[in-house]
């Protein structure tokens, strides 16, 4: 009996329900066209030439330059265009939803009487001019009324959160408010010691300079570019910071530094705050200290070798003329030879693969020559497993791959000298790369010498 009792209870209040639904929406409908049933301005935005909003504790004065706005007066600090856009935009389609009082004894109550007031000239002279005042009680909305006129109206919430405007929310919070592609040059530095520093340029692209010259992985960079032109202030703590201590930026614990081809900044950040989601940062040259989420920055902690591609010496295969690799004693010798197969139409470049003087497809045909491929792929395939700029390597080269090439710089060497019993330095053209690889690498299921038996084993067969 309680089962069935609940179950009634439950298609009851179903069926309220429902017929509430049926009541309300009509009433919603209608309120929906009644909010935008009074037209306080209907003007043309892109015909706006400047911009005035004057709240209790600032005047702020904007004239628009082309396309952009510009802040000639209540402050020195980049601008947030999308929201002064904003800002004009609401201005110059303002609708109220209710005319709360035709003439007010008081503006006290609906703090009208020190409102901000959001002024927006016109290129041909006419002005249009609001005063914004309180949230109304059920903070659904903003009173208003339209300077020098008696009447009070509400507009809705989003509205005169936009008109109501304060240095806060006019500011441009970006870290770095470029694109990706712009950004030319990035570095952290972390307790007072470099991470990394990655340099573009027209030729050569992305490159990782500091602690070692390496080539940069694109992934690892582009992750990282993202999370920084996306960063922003949370929130601005102090203009004219005395005590950098007090914030952890007497001595940073990251630098991050940033620059394109017009602009240049280095982001400090120093202690956590009590909330332990927030850090303190400030730019250095500027005096003024904020907050941001550290979290946004997962960057910070990247290793060096994480941004690196991990490569040694990768040249094409085409460009490769011969290759002579010593391993274990012996000596290993690759060449790679163009043919030029003409016909009517078209020359098409063909090749001929031979190791140790065996031509490849000829004896075991194009499973042996995927074989040649995959064996070329371990010699450069072998990756960077630490960094270690700092170290200086001395005694002979266990391993070593000579590259003749057909275009510059002619020869690459590529050598192993041993670490330890575990490890390998890695140098090319003599000059040592700043990478440790492992020695084990070598012996890996894809490795050159397992890779190397695989190909001999099918060409001796």
């Amino acid at each position: 009996m309680k089962l069935y009792r609940n179950i009634i209870i439950l298609v009851v209040a179903f069926l309220v329900l429902i017929g509430a639904y049926f009541v309300v929406k009509p009433m919603l409908s209608v309120e929906e066209e009644e909010y935008k049933s009074i037209e306080v301005y209907k003007l043309d935005k892109d015909q706006a030439v400047e911009l005035t909003v004057k709240n209790n504790e600032d005047i702020f004065a904007f004239k628009k330059n082309d396309t952009e706005w510009e802040l000639v007066s209540g402050g020195d600090f980049d601008i947030n265009q999308v929201q002064i856009d904003s800002i004009v935009s609401n201005m110059c389609d303002l609708y109220a939803y209710k005319l709360v009082e035709e003439k007010p004894k008081s503006l006290e109550k609906y703090g009208l009487e020190n409102p901000v007031v959001v002024t927006v000239k016109f290129s041909d002279g006419s002005t249009a001019e609001i005063e914004v005042g309180n949230e109304t009680p059920t903070r659904t909305g903003y009173y208003i009324r339209e300077k020098s006129k008696d009447a009070v109206y509400t507009i809705a919430l989003y509205a005169g959160n936009i008109l109501k405007a304060n240095e806060n929310s006019i500011r441009n919070r970006f870290i770095l408010d470029v694109t990706t592609q712009e950004v030319t040059e990035f570095a952290v530095t972390r307790e007072g010691k470099q991470s990394f520093k990655a340099l573009k340029s027209n030729d050569k692209g992305w490159q990782l300079v500091e602690p070692i010259e390496a080539g940069i992985n694109m992934v690892r960079l582009n992750t990282a570019l993202d999370a920084l032109v996306r960063a922003e202030v949370v929130d601005y703590i102090e203009k004219d910071v005395k005590d950098l201590a007090k914030y952890g930026l007497d001595n940073p614990s990251y630098v991050v530094e940033a620059a394109t081809e017009s602009q240049r900044v280095t982001l400090l950040i120093g202690d956590v705050k009590e909330n332990h989601s927030e850090s303190y940062g400030m730019f250095k040259g500027s005096n003024e200290v904020f907050t941001l989420n550290p979290g946004s920055l997962g960057f910070l902690d990247t290793p060096a070798l994480e941004m690196t591609d991990g490569i040694i010496y990768a040249p094409y295969i085409y460009t490769v003329n011969d290759a002579e690799i010593n391993i274990d004693g012996k000596t290993i010798k690759l060449k790679i030879e163009e043919v030029k197969a003409e016909t009517e139409t078209e020359v098409d470049k063909e090749y001929k693969f031979y190791v140790d003087g065996i031509d490849v497809e000829a004896k075991k045909g194009e499973e042996a020559v995927a074989k040649f491929r995959n064996y070329y792929a371990s010699l450069i395939g072998v990756m960077a497993s630490a960094i270690e700029p700092e170290a200086e390597p001395a005694g002979d080269a266990e391993i070593s791959i000579i590259y003749n090439l057909n275009t510059e710089p002619g020869k690459v060497t590529v050598e192993f000298i041993p670490r330890d019993e575990k490890t390998y330095y890695a140098m090319r053209n003599g000059q040592y790369t700043g990478i440790v690889v492992r020695k084990d690498a070598f012996d890996a299921e894809d490795g050159p010498r397992k890779v190397y038996e695989n190909l001999m084993t099918m060409l001796q067969n």
